[in-house]
């Protein structure tokens, strides 16, 4: 897994995270249910907890079946009481990774990894960034946890952004390039019409930077929290924003 993830951590951290993270989540919901989310433009904690509920179902049958499931999410599924909806599906989730190694075969939308640990991962990331969402909705936030972010971040900027499946070319977009900073760590993003390119190190040649504590810059290019340090074009930091924004929709 190091080759393709530099940064990830280890499968029980992966566990670890996810299990205090949806700790967390799952005791502020109750009273997040009605509140809206403030960087989730109309949805309301309730929204957020229905949907994580979905991801982890999805996960499961995506590692069960070995196929992308179709259709998703079931009928009547974001019907149900969601405070139930989502102990069950995190029950089952986690009951479906642990019944697994990490290498065991599963349906992934990552061509390169088509294994159960790629959801350990990804589940993690999913878990955190929605307790902030829920966090967010009852003025209660806490820090994504360092290591975490460090790997989301290269998770976001080389699966996601340079891997976008959305097929949508940009013809303005500038060929300019940022850099981001932190946790130690660098990364290089060029922003071409037809595709993105991702680099974990600097060739030259950047328009702007992008820097701040590993939490703070990936709730960010997540588009929560707000923007960190940056030096350089602001027009090119914005439109790195918005070609996240068209690969994570």
């Amino acid at each position: 897994m190091s080759d393709l993830y530099p940064y990830a951590l280890g499968f029980a951290r992966y566990r670890q995270l996810l299990g205090e993270d949806f700790a967390r989540l799952r005791a502020l919901a109750p009273g997040a249910l009605g509140r809206p989310v403030p960087e989730c433009d109309g949805w309301t904690g309730r929204d957020v907890v229905v949907h994580t509920a979905q991801v982890y179902l999805h996960k499961v049958e995506s590692i069960r079946r070995r196929e992308m499931p179709q259709p998703w999410p079931p009928e009547g599924l974001g019907d149900r009481d969601p405070l139930e909806l989502i102990d069950e599906a995190h029950a089952r989730l986690v009951d479906e990774l642990d019944a697994h190694e990490p290498g065991d075969p599963a349906w992934t939308w990552w061509p390169q990894d088509q294994t159960v640990g790629f959801w350990v991962r990804r589940m993690a990331h999913e878990t955190s960034v929605h307790r902030r969402d829920v966090e967010s909705a009852v003025a209660e936030a806490t820090p994504v946890a360092e290591d975490l972010a460090v790997d989301g971040i290269d998770e976001l900027l080389l699966l996601m952004l340079a891997g976008d499946w959305t097929g949508d070319e940009v013809p303005t977009a500038s060929g300019s390039a940022v850099v981001l900073e932190s946790g130690g760590r660098v990364w290089q993003v060029r922003l071409l019409p037809d595709r993105v390119d991702v680099a974990r190190e600097q060739d030259g040649g950047a328009a702007a930077k992008v820097s701040g504590e590993p939490g703070d810059v990936l709730l960010w290019l997540w588009g929560r929290g707000p923007q960190p340090q940056t030096d350089g074009d602001s027009a090119v930091v914005t439109e790195l924003r918005e070609r996240l924004a068209l690969a994570t929709r």
